[in-house]
């Protein structure tokens, strides 16, 4: 068994999911006693949330700007400038770039966190992980703060760009495989799993799964889809790292990155890796995934590139060097991968087809 006796383990006390829920920010702030909070965001995020912009401003209180993806060196350097503002708690407002900012500041401060994502493009909106590029060129998944409470706006996530909503299905549903790479982890090499950890990420991916005449443009299965992000990422705080929504699935994405040049999105490639790994699982949910992933559109939102198996070999040689965790790159080799993302490629081009004929 996990022993939790020697670590705390942290979930935001407060989680509002809700239609209108960045509406009662400034309320919870000044109910919190937060007066001297700093703002993390970008302004075309203020741009869109003008009430919150206005408060901001009539009560004079501090913005950093986050005008970059989270680079390390970047980020380590601007530490000291948010530490001299003295803030009693940190807001991050905006998408993966602001959170993963915030929550790195959060964590290296020890400062309160209060997150509103206004994208659901991962579940970082609620995990205690960031994405990090480090100076190699390469990007990892680090350790960092849980916010202490996370307004989720349904009708901001909801207008935000199709490709963002994608996203967060494909990093939502490869939690699929990550279980499967624990479990396998666990039968070859005695890895222990957080039973708790796992149901939670169970839960996050069937939610999706078992959701009714589900559509990208429905603002319950939107609504869904947030929760589902936000119970991926308690399931990592719960496990104490990342096995719970990460595998073989995110060591590709992650080795797409360096091959790509961190040009495509996280959740897209991720997803699309998801059915690879399901597929040479053989697994018993690899079908139902794919008619999901195809009756959404998701595919439709994908760079041809991902679908090159030229590229893929050239992936294949990186991920394994990604991190040291046991998953089903270690049982086949690169032959025998390629073969099947060749036939999964095949059958995720027969059902695009297969779905627009019915369209």
């Amino acid at each position: 068994m996990i022993d939790h006796s020697t670590r705390s383990i942290e979930i935001p006390k407060y989680i509002i999911v809700k239609p209108g829920a960045s509406e009662g920010l400034s309320a919870f702030l000044e109910m919190m006693r937060f007066n001297s909070a700093c703002f993390v965001t970008q302004k075309e995020v203020l741009d869109i949330l003008p009430y919150i912009r206005d408060s901001i401003e009539s009560k004079d209180q501090s913005v950093f700007m986050v005008d970059e993806r989270p680079n390390l060196n970047n980020l380590i350097s601007k530490v000291d400038l948010v530490h001299s503002i003295r803030p009693d708690a940190l807001v991050g407002i905006g998408g993966g770039s602001v959170l993963d900012t915030v929550k790195f500041f959060g964590h290296i401060l020890n400062i309160p966190l209060i997150l509103l994502p206004t994208l659901a493009s991962n579940d970082g909106i609620c995990s205690p992980v960031v994405s990090m590029k480090l100076s190699n060129g390469r990007s990892d998944s680090l350790r960092a703060r849980m916010p202490f409470a996370l307004f989720a706006d349904v009708s901001v996530i909801h207008s935000a760009p199709k490709k963002y909503l994608y996203a967060g299905l494909g990093d939502a549903i490869s939690n699929v495989p990550a279980i499967l790479d624990w479990e396998l982890s666990a039968q070859r090499t005695g890895e222990q799993i957080d039973y708790f950890a796992k149901t939670l990420s169970v839960m996050s991916y069937k939610s999706l799964l078992n959701f009714r005449h589900a559509s990208i443009d429905d603002e319950d299965f939107v609504e869904t889809l947030v929760n589902s992000l936000i119970t991926s990422g308690i399931s990592m705080e719960y496990a104490g790292n990342s096995r719970s929504a990460s595998g073989s699935e995110h060591m590709l994405s992650h080795a797409a990155d360096v091959v790509f040049n961190s040009n495509f999105l996280h959740g897209h490639q991720t997803g699309f890796y998801t059915c690879i790994v399901l597929k040479a699982y053989d697994a018993e949910l690899y079908e139902k995934v794919l008619e999901l992933l195809c009756d959404l559109g998701f595919f439709n939102y994908l760079p041809e590139d991902l679908f090159d198996s030229g590229r893929f070999s050239e992936i294949l040689k990186i991920a394994r060097t990604i991190r040291q965790r046991y998953t089903i790159l270690n049982t086949l080799d690169d032959e025998k991968l390629l073969e099947v993302f060749e036939d999964s490629v095949s059958e995720i081009r027969y059902a695009i087809s297969h779905t627009d004929s019915r369209t």
